[in-house]
């Protein structure tokens, strides 16, 4: 129990500040959509100083605009599972004893489940029925990611907090690479003008 709560707390940190940090990217590329989201948590929570479940709840674009956010920048790029037994997938033969890693950056990235991959369409969470394995950040099954609604819950926490308080704009000139260390974060990271709204501008 311990080694599980050590891993909620460590692992959900860097990769909801991952998270994050592409999801300020893209609002910032795409001020259409940030201002959609902005006047959402307007609606919602107002100046409110708690943001309640409920309040969650009621949030559902910010909702779709993180889960395309993890579409195209998966905090966990893959996974690894055990294979106990002999199988044979596609006519591909796999031996028992081995570890196969699988791309979930790849998957939610191809064009059999998604049109337009390298764009961010947040309507494209709406779709609905989609086959079950075209979108998993955290992984599938009863093996998935143990912090998987906590991490997310906390993002939409803190991205509504800061949609609420600040207006951001990019920073002109950046290079948005994305360095993968086992997580995929910004390489050089998202460096944005900010302000109180209502204030002028600070870099």
């Amino acid at each position: 129990m311990l080694d599980n709560f050590v891993t909620f707390f460590i692992a959900g940190q860097e990769s909801t500040a991952n998270q994050l940090a592409f999801a300020v990217m893209e609002l910032g590329r795409l001020p259409e959509i940030l201002t959609k989201v902005r006047q959402e948590v307007d609606d919602v929570i107002g100046m409110k100083q708690e943001i309640s479940f409920d309040d969650l709840g009621e949030m559902t674009y910010l909702s779709q605009v993180l889960k395309e956010t993890l579409r195209l920048y998966p905090t966990a790029p893959g996974t690894s599972r055990f294979i106990p037994n002999d199988i044979v997938i596609n006519g591909i033969p796999i031996h028992a004893g081995v570890s196969c890693v699988v791309s979930s950056h790849l998957k939610n990235n191809v064009e059999d489940t998604h049109s337009h991959i390298h764009e961010f369409q947040w309507k494209r969470q709406l779709q609905s029925p989609r086959p079950y394995y075209c979108f998993y950040p955290f992984a599938l099954g009863p093996r998935s990611c143990l912090g998987q609604s906590f991490a997310q819950m906390e993002a939409k926490v803190v991205m509504a907090k800061l949609l609420q308080r600040f207006d951001f704009s990019l920073l002109p000139g950046q290079s948005f690479d994305i360095l993968d260390t086992g997580s995929l974060r910004p390489k050089s990271g998202v460096v944005c003008n900010i302000r109180h709204r209502g204030q002028t501008p600070a870099a």
